[in-house]
């Protein structure tokens, strides 16, 4: 008899061989790549005193680049991921093989390993971009752990709510539309008071971030300082990212099929 995580690693199994023809890889390549273009360009007239806080400067950028192209990007896999199954009309067959609830975790830990390449190709192009522009600034692995921590969890939790619109929705128009909103939200939520950019989703690329920027007008100089981490906002996120499970799951488990 097979057991149940023998069973769920089958499943997990069916799925990338379902996506095997849908290059979903090429999404966050192609985000990546946009990235390290843009670092080629910030860079390339980088005086000494930018290459003295390369890394900083780096990665105080990068969460306001991610909440402009995660969103999207999450959309698309999730979408991709999905439709397979919306357009072919194939999930009253797929429940009478499978549990729904394991249809849905097995979708998602599917989407969340492109979310980890990605994550972990913005580990290697920040090292890349100290290496190639010669960075002065010692490195700091600290906050690359912690850049690299808060863009993966708020990543999931994104992506749990693209993929449940794209499951309850029988036109995929929809949540790539939903993508590309948060996308603007997410930018323009940084300029939003805390107290209405903790209610924007998407906002969250940025809002984690352990670096702030100073710009002195008069002598255009810009100086990037260490703030403490908001742990509790993590927290707060964490649990707020269960509840959202927990209710697309639920979602799900009620469609109609």
């Amino acid at each position: 008899m097979i057991s149940n995580s023998t069973f769920f690693i089958q499943q997990v199994a069916a799925e990338q061989r379902k996506a095997r023809r849908r290059h979903l890889l090429l999404f966050p390549a192609g985000i990546l790549m946009i990235l390290f273009l843009w670092g080629l360009w910030s860079n390339k007239t980088a005086a000494p005193s930018d290459l003295a806080q390369g890394y900083t400067s780096l990665l105080y950028q990068l969460p306001m680049m991610n909440a402009i192209f995660m969103p999207v990007m999450v959309a698309v896999i999730a979408s991709r991921l999905c439709d397979m199954e919306i357009k072919g009309g194939t999930l009253k067959l797929l429940f009478t093989l499978q549990h729904r609830s394991s249809f849905y975790n097995c979708k998602l830990l599917y989407g969340m390993k492109y979310l980890l390449i990605f994550t972990l190709g913005e580990v290697v192009l920040i090292l890349a971009c100290g290496q190639i522009f010669h960075f002065t600034e010692p490195l700091r692995p600290d906050l690359i752990i912690l850049n690299f921590i808060s863009t993966f969890v708020v990543g999931i939790v994104v992506l749990i709510v693209q993929q449940t619109l794209s499951l309850m929705s029988d036109n995929q128009l929809m949540p790539l539309i939903v993508g590309l909103g948060g996308s603007f939200l997410g930018l323009f939520s940084m300029y939003f008071p805390r107290a209405v950019s903790r209610f924007v989703l998407w906002g969250y690329f940025g809002m984690f971030t352990p670096l702030g920027m100073d710009w002195d007008p008069r002598t255009r100089v810009i100086t990037y300082f260490d703030i403490p981490f908001p742990t509790t906002d993590f927290v707060i996120f964490l649990i707020a990212g269960v509840i959202i499970y927990l209710a697309g799951i639920t979602l799900f488990l009620r469609k109609e099929v």
